[in-house]
């Protein structure tokens, strides 16, 4: 991180020294994300699946616990044989349990990914456009680059939130 910081420092200098003027831009890519229309409908989307799966797994859930309480209720008068089977099928049922929720785990990972990157990849194209239309020397992320404090009046994540709303309306 120091040495992104000096980089920066270090390149704004050699711009100054050469005369140009110099016009950062700093943006909070995560609120863009969680603002900006794709991520909410992403957010929606992912919110609806995970609800699906937790319908699913709710009711391997609710078997699992029927099971356990018959063999609890039963076992005193089970033979060795019965509890044994009866223990095998609540370990194959609890192992399925087990696998469904890692899956789902694991799906809902990836998905949310998958539409992080291609969200972002958007606005990245949309924060490079802004970029050379408005001459900025640079547009930092605020989060990823460090940054502890900046003056609010170079906060560009409005003016990129508003540039995406209007290129979902294109």
């Amino acid at each position: 991180m120091r040495w992104f910081s000096f980089f920066v420092v270090f390149f704004l200098l050699s711009s100054v020294s050469h005369g140009e003027s110099i016009k950062i831009g700093v943006v909070d890519m995560q609120r863009a994300l969680n603002e900006s229309k794709e991520g909410i409908e992403a957010k929606k989307e992912m919110a609806k699946k995970a609800d699906e799966y937790k319908r699913d797994l709710q009711k391997l859930q609710d078997e699992l616990d029927k099971m356990k309480a018959e063999m609890e209720k039963q076992g005193a008068f089970l033979s060795e044989e019965a509890r044994q089977e009866k223990e095998r099928l609540f370990q194959r049922k609890l192992k399925e349990f087990q696998n469904q929720y890692k899956e789902a785990q694991e799906e809902l990972q990836q998905k949310d990914t998958e539409y992080t990157r291609k969200i972002v990849q958007r606005l990245e194209k949309i924060l490079k456009d802004i970029g050379a239309e408005e001459k900025f020397t640079i547009i930092l992320e605020k989060s990823a680059s460090g940054i502890f404090y900046f003056d609010r009046t170079i906060d560009i994540t409005d003016k990129l939130l508003k540039r995406a709303e209007g290129a979902d309306k294109r």
